[in-house]
């Protein structure tokens, strides 16, 4: 993600590229293979281009979603997915209107050869708070073990006078996967790339596979199990952390927000429907006939 410096309360936020999702607990180097179940794992892939891991999500018919702050700041040509290598159809970007009518920070794209997967379903309403979900991305590591700062955020050696606890960034991004609960609606949030319908996540001191977003995960999926059928419930966009905090750091109490789908499932829908160019012939007598069918994208 990228710095906007959008103060809320008493947090910043932060913009851009997530990462690979950064969990609690153990040494940091679980879940980088699908969980059980999948839980929409083989739809998560990344941007193709050197050094740069910004995720992006598969939707159907060969069409993505990610942020578009991906697109502004990345510009990429090429995606992976499943381990294979897809190119973009350049002419395809489409850029998603949040609930207002206005630029949000998603925009979906299609590549050109055939992915091959079944469709997802995108959750079209609200997800409860208090909901369990997983968060599948692909960013930075995290160091094996925990940093204390004080309220100054002086490192300090625990117990207490810490004042706030979490992890430091390490160096290598990775696909992992985590969980957490949705904590609240967000409203319309700008980012810096455009206003968008969000929901939140809390990063609490609870272990196992709690996750906090870091720089790549934009563009990653947030799924809710509806019954056994993982739908894709968020995007997401942009961590907030606390007033001071150290860059490259997250630290318990920061929180990762999504765009909300319920607000975006139309859209998708509508434009996963597209066709590709094609070209349809149909005799009548004689000579041929033929029709060219061309691909209409929203603005």
């Amino acid at each position: 993600m990228y710095k906007v410096f959008a103060l809320l309360g008493m947090t910043w936020f932060v913009a851009g590229s997530t990462f690979a999702v950064i969990l609690a607990g153990g040494d940091g180097t679980q879940n980088t293979t699908a969980p059980v179940g999948g839980q929409g794992w083989d739809y998560v892939g990344r941007i193709d281009k050197p050094g740069v891991y910004s995720s992006v999500t598969y939707v159907s018919n060969n069409w993505f979603v990610t942020a578009n702050h991906i697109k502004q700041l990345d510009n990429p040509s090429g995606v992976i997915l499943g381990g294979s290598s897809y190119t973009i159809d350049s002419g395809s970007w489409t850029r998603l209107q949040n609930s207002a009518s206005g630029d949000a920070d998603l925009i979906m794209f299609r590549v050109n050869e055939s992915i091959g997967l079944p469709g997802l379903t995108i959750r079209s309403s609200a997800t409860a708070n208090g909901s369990g979900l997983t968060m599948i991305g692909n960013g930075r590591n995290r160091e094996t073990t925990e940093t204390y700062w004080n309220s100054s955020w002086d490192e300090v050696t625990p117990p207490p006078p810490a004042t706030y606890s979490g992890y430091k960034w390490a160096a290598g991004s990775s696909k992992r996967w985590g969980t957490n609960n949705k904590d609240a609606d967000a409203g319309l949030i700008d980012d810096g790339y455009g206003v968008t319908d969000m929901f939140y996540v809390d990063f609490d001191d609870i272990g196992g596979n709690e996750a906090q977003g870091a720089t790549y995960d934009s563009g990653g999926g947030v799924f809710y199990d509806n019954g056994g059928e993982y739908e894709l419930a968020g995007v997401m966009l942009v961590t907030s952390g606390y007033a001071g905090q150290p860059g490259s750091t997250a630290v318990y109490g920061n929180r990762t927000y999504a765009a909300d789908m319920q607000y975006y499932a139309d859209q998708i829908n509508t434009t996963t429907a597209i066709p590709e160019p094609s070209v349809l012939a149909l005799t009548v007598g004689f000579p041929a006939v033929t029709f060219f069918i061309r691909r209409i994208f929203r603005v």
